[in-house]
């Protein structure tokens, strides 16, 4: 076993510094954007932790689930993959990341084409009756300016429009208690 790890590790330098290894790799650069936005929900963390990840009230609030050939079943653990289809039309995968109930969500879209890489953060903290919900949301985007006003707008009006509309979905869940 040895002896085949020293040859495969000899064969990689070997490569490395071999003439014309590597010529062909191109290498562009591109901007990572992060928003961050928070939002005062009239609702327990438990019941802000159902809309984050109950499948249905996912979909209440988030666009890139409606269209999604989703499973129902709540997002309970790391990996666990559901479709989505976004504004643009990009489809792909959410896969959790992170989850501590109750407290924090992270995700990773993945686009099937691989086109940009996204995650989204959602923090609650508990604060008296209701929750604060901190979300983060960090993608890439190939613009020569990382602080496009056009796109810094279009991040900005989306949180804006997804935390009310997370909002509106805990507390309605919230009063129906």
């Amino acid at each position: 076993m040895r002896r085949c790890s020293i040859l495969a590790l000899s064969l990689l330098c070997a490569m490395l510094i071999a003439p014309g290894f590597g010529q062909n790799v191109a290498v562009s650069k591109m901007a990572l954007m992060t928003f961050t936005g928070s939002i005062e929900i009239k609702a327990a963390p438990a019941q802000v932790w159902a809309a984050l990840t109950e499948i249905d009230k996912m979909k209440a609030w988030y666009p890139g689930w409606k269209n999604a050939a989703a499973t129902t079943k709540p997002l309970t653990a790391v990996g666990q993959m559901l479709d989505y289809v976004d504004e643009w039309n990009n489809a792909g995968k959410t896969v959790v990341l992170f989850l501590a109930k109750n407290q924090e969500l992270r995700l990773a879209h993945t686009p099937n084409d691989g086109s940009y890489v996204c995650q989204l953060k959602f923090k609650l903290e508990p604060k008296g009756a209701a929750t604060l919900v901190t979300a983060v949301d960090q993608y890439s985007d190939a613009l020569e300016v990382p602080t496009d006003k056009d796109t810094a707008l279009i991040a900005k009006n989306g949180m804006t429009k997804y935390l009310a509309a997370l909002k509106a979905v805990a507390e309605k869940s919230a009063s129906a208690k």
